[in-house]
């Protein structure tokens, strides 16, 4: 009878081990299918852009599949992972720290739902992920704003063929001027060796 028992709650104890077990590698597997679908989806939503130095860049972006509240201006900002690029609202903009007079979302483009980010004479360094967002109102005449993401653009900037042949003009002038120097400090040492050997002669050969 005792072994009849004890074998009775080591099944039961054996089948909860198996459905926890089971409950837990569900739960793993659905955290790991998600994080996968995001990344997917985060990776099919990234635009792509390269341009040269110094010319023009335009970031795309749209809101109108966006929520936004009715009668308001829409409010865009631009961003890079550490600081804010561009934002307008109507007639009232804000330029980040190196993008003075160089950003902009036309006001009239804005209102009908092109939220795309001009950046004009464009950077080695502006190189980099920018992402634009829609700012809302939590409640109306509410002073706090959510981030609705809208779009994610990666920029890769690269150097104008008119740069790069400067810098390599630069290059060859400097390898130029030192091997210029070489070739005088290697002449004025024979030279200088002369003089040594003829200097007594003149002054004691009399």
């Amino acid at each position: 009878m005792f072994s009849t028992v004890k074998s009775s709650v080591t099944d039961n104890w054996q089948h909860r081990i198996t459905s926890s077990s089971l409950l837990i590698m569900t739960t793993v597997l659905l955290i790991l299918l998600l994080a996968c679908c995001a990344g997917s989806l985060s990776a099919q939503s990234r635009i792509y852009i390269s341009v040269k130095a110094g010319s023009s860049a335009v970031l795309p972006c749209d809101w109108r599949n966006k929520t936004q509240s009715p009668g308001e201006k829409p409010h865009i900002e631009w961003r890079t992972p550490s600081e804010t690029v561009f934002e307008r609202q109507g007639g009232d903009q804000y330029e980040g720290e190196g993008y003075e007079h160089r950003v902009d979302v036309p006001e009239d483009k804005l209102l009908g739902g092109d939220c795309s980010l001009v950046l004009k004479d464009v950077r080695l360094n502006d190189s980099g992920p920018y992402e634009s967002y829609l700012l809302e109102r939590r409640r109306r005449r509410s002073l706090h704003s959510k981030r609705v993401f809208i779009q994610a653009v990666e920029l890769s900037v690269e150097d104008a063929p008119e740069e790069a042949a400067a810098a390599e003009s630069i290059e060859e002038l400097s390898l130029l001027k030192k091997s210029a120097s070489s070739n005088a400090e290697v002449i004025h040492s024979p030279l200088l060796i002369i003089m040594f050997i003829l200097l007594p002669s003149i002054f004691f050969g009399g």
